[in-house]
This record gives structure tokens, sequence and C-alpha cells, in this order.
């Protein structure tokens, strides 16, 4: 009875000892898997971002390897990405031909070139919907549309915050400022504190003739955000921090002349005024010799590389002039 009672008692603590190693074995596996969701879990959310935008918020790459660009190369050449494509407009920007090689064209938008490329992000500044739509069929598409966003320093912030480049971002919008700053010291001792300078330019197209704010085109926000340069009454009344641009009949050109006239396409007034040129050269400014022509391949826009050129070429002009 005693030798009976003896095995039993072994047989129950091997069988104790059986179950409570599984038990472990269990408690081991389904700590092991909790380690890999929570591994995964992390993975994924380190791997990608969500950004909000005017669209409603998109998940993106947080670290892109891929990104084909339409609209916005110069910013992240200057943030320190290159591309693999871009269009055919893009690469054609002057001052960045020494940074663009190995950059692929994507021509005017050829969905077909920008599936071959495998993208795994692209950036645009298109607000046309269906265009948005056949984006994100090839990869994530982070819009910020050229008529809606504001100055270079917002378009900057958003890029580096989306690409985690913001350290990048700072640095060129405080480049930028020492920049500025720097000219204005410049022409502070050229020009008086009552000069006006007006900003205007001709289309050939449509033979008009327009006047331009302190907005992204023709240098007008070089020219009047960060030179600081006074406009024309009239214009600042009516456009500086209202209107980028606005066509306007040529009897009115006189209300918004200033004492200095930045020109776009000024090889071109001849051509595009007519019979009407005599009214242009009635204006103090072209009688006093006080016209700069601006060179159309760098004051089209207002990339952050065109911008600091921009500025210098301004304070060029008008320290050659005196």
């Amino acid at each position: 009875m005693y030798l009976h009672k003896v095995l039993k008692s072994i047989v129950f603590l091997a069988l104790l000892a059986i179950l409570t190693a599984c038990g472990n074995a269990n408690d081991s596996a389904d700590s092991n898997t909790n380690k890999d969701i929570s591994k995964t879990a992390e993975t994924t959310e380190s791997a990608t971002k969500i950004i909000k935008t005017q669209r409603g918020d998109i998940e993106i790459p947080r670290q892109a390897k891929r990104i084909v660009t339409d609209g916005y190369l110069p910013e992240l050449l200057v943030l320190g990405i290159k591309p693999i494509g871009s269009t055919q407009w893009d690469l054609e920007n002057k001052v960045i031909q020494d940074q663009i090689d190995g950059i692929e064209t994507t021509g005017e938008r050829s969905l077909e070139t920008i599936v071959q490329l495998k993208p795994d992000l692209i950036i645009t500044w298109v607000g046309d919907e269906k265009i948005l739509q056949q984006y994100e069929k090839i990869a994530p598409t982070l819009a910020l549309p050229y008529s809606s966003s504001g100055d270079i320093y917002e378009i900057m912030r958003l890029l580096g915050d989306a690409l985690d480049k913001k350290d990048e971002a700072e640095q060129w919008i405080k480049h930028l400022d020492k920049t500025a700053e720097e000219a204005r010291a410049q022409l502070a001792n050229i020009i008086k504190p009552d000069d006006t300078f007006a900003l205007m330019g001709v289309f050939v197209v449509d033979k008009g003739f327009y006047i331009y704010g302190d907005g992204g085109y023709r240098g007008g926000e070089a020219i009047y955000k960060h030179l600081q340069l006074k406009p024309p009454a009239k214009q600042q009344k009516e456009m500086i921090g209202k209107e980028s641009y606005r066509q306007v009949s040529y009897e009115v050109i006189p209300e918004y002349a200033g004492d200095y006239i930045f020109i776009d396409q000024g090889d071109l007034i001849s051509e595009v005024w007519g019979e009407s040129e005599g009214l242009w050269k009635s204006l103090d400014a072209v009688k006093n010799d006080r016209v700069f022509k601006l060179d159309p391949d760098l004051f089209w826009g207002n990339d952050p590389i065109s911008l600091e050129l921009q500025i210098k070429e301004v304070v060029k002009m008008l320290t050659n002039k005196q």
C-alpha cells in the first residue's frame, strides 16, 4: 500500500511538472507572439506618418526613397532630397541645372512614366482633383496646391514637417532672412525711404499688361516682402497682401507707376503696346531711365533658390543704376 502511494505521488509530480513546462512554453510563446505584434506595430508606426492636408489626412512613408515631384523640385533639393523624377518644366529651371543629374523627366505629367518609376511618394502643387486621383492610384500623394500655399516660409515648413526635414527647413529660412537683411542694408545707402517701386509685366499672347503684388509671381515676394521696397500707393492699397496679379488697361497704368519700375518681358513693350507705346514713354520712371527689365527665366517663380537669387539681382540692378 505504501509503495502504491509513493508511485502515485511520483506520477502526480511528473504530470504536474509536464503541465507546468507546457504552461511556461505557452506563456513564452504568447510572450514572443506579443513581442512580434508589438514589433510589427512599432515598425508600421515608424514606417509611415499621417499628414493633415486640405484634402484630409493622408498616410505617407516616413522615409520615402523614391519621390516624384510635380512643382516642388527646388524645394526638395534645398532640403537635401533628390527625387527620382520631376516634370520637364521643373527640370528646365535655370537655377538648378547643376543639381539635376540622375533625375528622370516625367514630361508633362506622363502617368505611364511615373508608373514606371515606381514612386513611394508623389509631391505636387496641382489642385486639379482629376489629376490628384490619378496620382493617388500610383502612390501616396502629398498635394500642396500652389494657389493655396502662402509664402516660402510656409511652403518650406510644410515640406520639412512632412518629410522629417524640419531642421533643414529652419536652417534655410534663417539663411534667407540673413541674405535679405544684408541686402536691405546695402539698399539703405542707395535709395531714399520714400522711393516707390512698381512691378509690372506684359504678355504677348493676350497683349495684356499686368500689375503684380507681393505674391509668388515675377519677383513680387522678393521685392516687397524680403527687400521691403515700397510699392506705389494704389498698388499698396489694392494689391499688397490681397492680389498676386491683375490685368489692367493701358489708360490706368500711370496710376500704378512708381519712381522705379521693374518690368517682366520688357523687351516686348513695343510689340505689345503698339500705337499706345507713347503712354508708356510718358511715365516718369521711363523718362528718367529708372526701368529695370527682369530676366523672365529667373523671376518667373518663387522657389527657394530663385528667390535668393532674385533678392541679390535686384540689389545688383539698383546698385549699378546708381
